[in-house]
């Protein structure tokens, strides 16, 4: 055989997982699997969240809770299936985990039912938490072993930040408290028992920004003017980050929200998930594209080739080594193509 013709053979990265030899995968690959055509509502497919310290993703369908997958999405199971288990119908929106017992977790959701559900036994049951409803956003005090301080924000609701000092049995609106005409605060982020901060954004007329109170809510102060709209993002060098409203960029404290500076201004990135990847970067949505930041999120890069769906939302799943995207519609199934992985490796950053 002539020399040019000769075979050579292309060798893919591998991966392994549970003993198994698998191609890492260079594309984006939909695993939306058996979640697919899930009879639902508008925000069918509206929450993605990664399990600290495990191979396992679980999924949130608006009516139909929670699911998870533990093979990267080849396959999803229902959680809440244990006898005596609330049903979860609401639309989800948070799940939040208690860093001592990743066992228990807390889910905020919107629409239809209850605002605050909670599991202590790994998603085997949950039980709703008091009347809180329609509620975006769920935090807890976790300087209390008791974990008996929680806020829960409310929905497309001005001046409305509910409180439970009594793990969720009752809540009482430290929202009230807001100045008048205040926007739609409608992510409380708890610091301490005494110290916490909301966002204020939406549509219509009012006051948008960042409040902090020291006083458990009855006092509260604008700390920003810039109309933070997304999710908080509290990182691990102790810097709160906040993506503001309208895509019109990133603000950044690094005093536990007393001040704050604008990272990068309009347009640079989009959406409402800010995250930190193993390394301590910052990765975003940018329209079709992942984009990272090196440096408190002033400067950004593209990652990885155009995204395949306009996404609704970014996860990073370490033990995965793997990107994950979702998408929803206002039509009443889960969408075909709702969920997406691209494995990319991230090497964590050595501790400090």
């Amino acid at each position: 055989m002539p020399k040019h013709l000769r075979f050579i053979p292309i060798l893919l990265p591998v991966v392994v997982f549970c003993g198994l030899v698998s191609p890492l995968s260079a594309q984006w690959v939909n695993v939306t699997a058996n979640l697919a055509g899930m009879p639902s509502e508008c925000g069918n497919l509206c929450l993605l969240s990664v399990v600290p310290g495990q191979d396992r993703i679980i999924a949130g369908i608006a009516k139909r809770g929670l699911w998870q997958t533990t093979d990267g999405g080849s396959q999803w199971t229902p959680l809440g299936a244990g006898a005596g288990s609330d049903t979860i119908v609401n639309r989800p929106s948070h799940i939040l985990y208690d860093p001592a017992n990743v066992n228990v977790f807390w889910e905020s959701g919107i629409y239809n039912s209850f605002g605050v559900c909670r599991t202590t036994n790994d998603g085997q049951t949950f039980q709703h938490l008091g009347g809180a409803k329609h509620n975006d956003y769920v935090s807890v005090d976790f300087s209390d072993p008791r974990r008996r301080t929680l806020l829960a924000g409310g929905h497309e609701q001005s001046r409305t930040v509910w409180k439970s000092v009594d793990a969720g049995q009752s809540w009482t609106n430290i929202g009230s408290s807001l100045p008048e005409g205040t926007k739609h605060t409608t992510h409380p982020l708890l610091l301490d028992s005494s110290t916490y901060l909301v966002n204020a954004s939406g549509w219509g007329k009012g006051t948008g920004g960042v409040y902090r109170t020291t006083t458990g809510g009855a006092t509260w102060t604008q700390v920003s003017a810039q109309e933070a709209g997304g999710v908080p993002l509290s990182a691990s060098d102790g810097s709160i980050y906040w993506l503001l409203a309208s895509d019109r960029g990133v603000i950044r404290s690094a005093d536990q929200g007393r001040t704050w500076t604008q990272a990068c201004g309009p347009g640079v990135v989009k959406g409402m998930h800010l995250i930190e990847l193993p390394d301590g970067k910052l990765a975003a949505l940018a329209g079709r594209h992942i984009k990272v930041s090196a440096d408190h999120g002033s400067t950004w890069t593209p990652l990885l080739e155009p995204l395949p769906v306009p996404p609704a939302g970014l996860i990073y799943a370490p033990a995965r080594q793997a990107f994950f995207i979702w998408n929803w519609d206002c039509k009443d199934a889960v969408l075909t193509n709702a969920i997406w992985r691209h494995e990319h490796r991230i090497e964590a950053r050595a501790a400090r």
